[in-house]
């Protein structure tokens, strides 16, 4: 299914989501902080970057997480957080997490799907008559 990354400092909430995606066959990484995560993001590009809002209301521009094509970054945590407008637009969905726990997990399925749709899955190859040169 999809790569996703979770940040956050909270490591028992982290856990609890990470069975909970892998239970539904999902790639699933966590990270305490946004340095940390745009680290692993190098290796390894996610699909889905599930944030505390804590640490996103700190960052300049949510892009810098190394997503892959078609990802998309979900918010979790206090809404009292401000977020920046660039982070904002950027936000899919804003989630009450453990009590959302299963939208997230739909939340991922369905950004998979979209990105195997439009052709941004990772895991597609274009067949060798279909590249250019060969």
């Amino acid at each position: 299914m999809a790569s996703i990354v979770l940040v956050g400092a909270d490591a028992a909430l982290l856990e609890g989501l990470a069975q909970a995606l892998t239970a539904a066959g999902h790639q699933v990484l966590t990270a305490a902080s946004l340095a940390e995560a745009s680290f692993v993001a190098v290796a390894a590009p996610p699909l889905l970057a599930v944030v505390d809002r804590a640490l996103l209301s700190t960052a300049a521009d949510a892009h810098t997480l190394g997503l892959a094509p078609g990802g998309a970054v979900v918010a979790f945590g206090d809404p009292a957080a401000p977020l920046p407008g660039p982070v904002r637009r950027a936000v899919l969905a804003e989630l009450r997490l453990p009590l959302e726990r299963a939208r997230l997990v739909a939340l991922a399925a369905h950004v998979a799907a979209r990105a195997q749709r439009t052709g941004r899955d990772a895991t597609r190859v274009t067949p060798p008559e279909s590249r250019p040169g060969v």
